[in-house]
């Protein structure tokens, strides 16, 4: 009906452009999550130089980081955004891309965000370490979840498992919240960008803490999943920690193909780096995030062509 009206108001040629597909097409995640705005901010600054380029960017939501690499495999979108660890098994044919066999073709145009695996007791807790989470109640994150994951091998690490506990729940991010507010249990945990509403809300409503996530058992994980790096959440992110809190996490990364042209590679990394400022204040969770970060820890797939010529040219060479 739409270029039905189109074509009678304008003419065949008004509705081509009515319904046109735009060049590039972005997967994110749930409009909830932080990779949607990450997906929008991008197009939004590549929009902005469409005078330029004479091309338009539109992100869409997902069901994630799974889905935008099968997407990209597929042809469906020109732009996904996933994890480094998922990526890395994208590459490899690992995991839940076993069937599909390795993915040569994935390229990487710039890394984004670490979602930080964040770990939340009371104030009153006598919980000062991963150590002291032995005998307690704790909620380990709903299947499938990027927190039940990192739990897992945490818990791996320390030599763990449910019976250590008191309790064992698996609850999604907001189930959780309303559990340690109403202290049914001693720790809860989230992998996300920071600062986080959700960490925020259990900090400042319900007396939480952040304790670090450190010590020789993550040193031995770290040494032995190369998808995962050493984070820092800042002092003072939330009220109740003003020092440092040590940690761990994956890192969002913004990928392509090896059927995106230069041109347009090119194009997507110089819109956000050109003005990089810019794309930082679009959302708290960027604000972190230096241009080294974004170059150089890229994960396991080669940069884009396209957009390291122009890092070359910037004098910042992955």
């Amino acid at each position: 009906m739409a270029c039905t009206l189109a074509a009678l108001a304008v003419g065949a040629v008004g509705c081509a452009q009515v319904t046109r597909r735009p060049d590039v097409v972005i997967g994110t995640a749930s409009p909830t999550e932080i990779d949607y705005p990450l997906g929008g901010s991008i197009c939004r600054l590549f929009n902005l130089a469409r005078d330029r380029h004479g091309l338009r960017c539109a992100e869409r939501p997902s069901e994630g980081a799974v889905a935008n690499l099968e997407a990209l495999r597929d042809g469906r979108i020109e732009v996904g955004i996933a994890t480094s660890d998922l990526l890395a098994d994208a590459v490899a044919g690992r995991g839940p891309f076993a069937l599909a066999g390795p993915a040569g073709e994935l390229r990487v145009l710039f890394a984004g965000h670490a979602d930080v695996f964040t770990l939340v007791v009371h104030q009153e807790s006598t919980i000062r370490s991963l150590d002291d989470l032995r005998g307690k109640r704790i909620s380990i994150g709903n299947p499938g979840s990027r927190q039940r994951a990192d739990m897992e091998n945490v818990l791996a690490a320390l030599g763990l498992t449910r019976a250590d506990f008191a309790e064992v729940r698996e609850l999604a991010p907001a189930e959780q919240n309303r559990a340690f507010c109403a202290e049914e249990v001693d720790a809860i945990v989230y992998s996300v960008a920071q600062p986080n509403g959700l960490i925020a809300d259990a900090t400042q409503t319900c007396r939480g803490r952040l304790v670090p996530v450190s010590g020789p058992a993550i040193d031995r994980m770290l040494s032995e999943k190369e998808d995962y790096e050493r984070a820092v959440i800042a002092g003072g992110t939330y009220s109740p920690n003003p020092a440092d809190v040590e940690s761990f996490g994956v890192r969002a990364v913004v990928v392509t193909t090896t059927r995106m042209s230069e041109a347009v590679a090119y194009e997507i990394a110089r819109a956000v780096f050109d003005d990089f400022d810019d794309f930082r204040r679009l959302h708290p969770a960027f604000e972190a995030l230096s241009v080294a970060n974004a170059v150089h820890r890229t994960g396991a797939a080669p940069v884009h062509p396209g957009a390291a010529l122009y890092y070359r040219q910037q004098g910042w060479a992955p």
